[in-house]
């Protein structure tokens, strides 16, 4: 069975088995997430920013990315530092120190190249801030993202036509439920989506995605905006990231570098 005919087949048991019954948006959607995370390790190119404090910090980039493994391998242009590798598997964030941070991290890794922290705990920590759980912003995972696409609410709604990079898509908005995404009911990570909602003050988010007329992602973007909190001295966060699909299927596999190469920074993160 050829990858292309998936996606139909997907369409066909959802919507009935031919019943000639009218396929919804939403089926649609979440038929086109489960082809894309089928078809393994994707190229993808990765866009953003985010705003704090009066300031905007772009996110560019490019790589690897697998939504079943939950895995991604990315090339990330970071402002002041430069190119940025940076590899999420298993749990944790590998980066591949460029020379604009041979400096104290450096030093604290031991003359490594590599350094790691666990992906949940620095979501716990204050770097994590509130945005961690999203799996958006450079020190978080953009597979996350995508797996949190399989609490979308019913109401999806087809936007129409809209050209991704040139090519055929057609645009669909909407909602993501907090309460259902993958974990949320695991007493282990049902604190840290307690505190996300309460700094979103919502438990739902928006998020737009595009399909191929192959019936894949071809780009998923949601913007998410924090009110400021009580007593902070800052106005609101934002951060909108979009992730797009420039090659489904067919990418290498991730691999995380090897482990005689890594410096473990986990235990220097602060507590949230």
């Amino acid at each position: 069975m050829t990858r292309r005919l998936l996606p139909v087949l997907l369409l066909a048991v959802l919507a009935g088995c031919g019943t000639g019954l009218p396929v919804s948006p939403v089926t649609t959607v979440r038929a086109a997430i489960v082809a894309t995370a089928a078809a393994g390790p994707s190229r993808v190119t990765v866009a953003g920013e985010t705003a704090a404090a009066g300031q905007r910090i772009p996110l560019q980039g490019s790589g690897v990315l697998d939504p079943a493994g939950q895995a991604a391998d990315l090339d990330l242009q970071v402002p002041s530092l430069g190119d940025v590798r940076v590899v999420f598997s298993g749990g944790r964030l590998d980066a591949q120190l460029p020379p604009a941070a041979a400096g104290l991290i450096g030093m604290l890794a031991g003359g490594k190249q590599w350094v790691s922290v666990d992906v949940e705990r620095l979501a716990r920590s204050s770097y994590g801030a509130s945005l961690g759980a999203l799996g958006v912003g450079t020190s978080q995972n953009p597979a996350r993202q995508l797996a949190y696409l399989g609490a979308l609410r019913d109401d999806v709604r087809e936007v129409g036509p809209e050209p991704v990079d040139g090519k055929p898509a057609t645009h669909y908005a909407g909602v993501v439920d907090l309460d259902r995404v993958p974990g949320a009911q695991d007493p282990a990570t049902r604190p840290a989506l307690d505190r996300l909602k309460a700094q979103l003050g919502t438990s739902t988010l928006p998020v737009d995605l595009w399909l191929t007329p192959d019936g894949t992602l071809a780009k998923v973007a949601q913007t998410v905006t924090v009110p400021p909190q009580p007593g902070a001295p800052t106005g609101p966060t934002s951060a909108t990231t979009s992730l797009t699909f420039t090659q489904v299927g067919g990418a290498p596999a991730v691999v995380p570098p090897p482990a005689e190469e890594v410096a473990d920074l986990s235990a220097l993160l602060p507590a949230g």
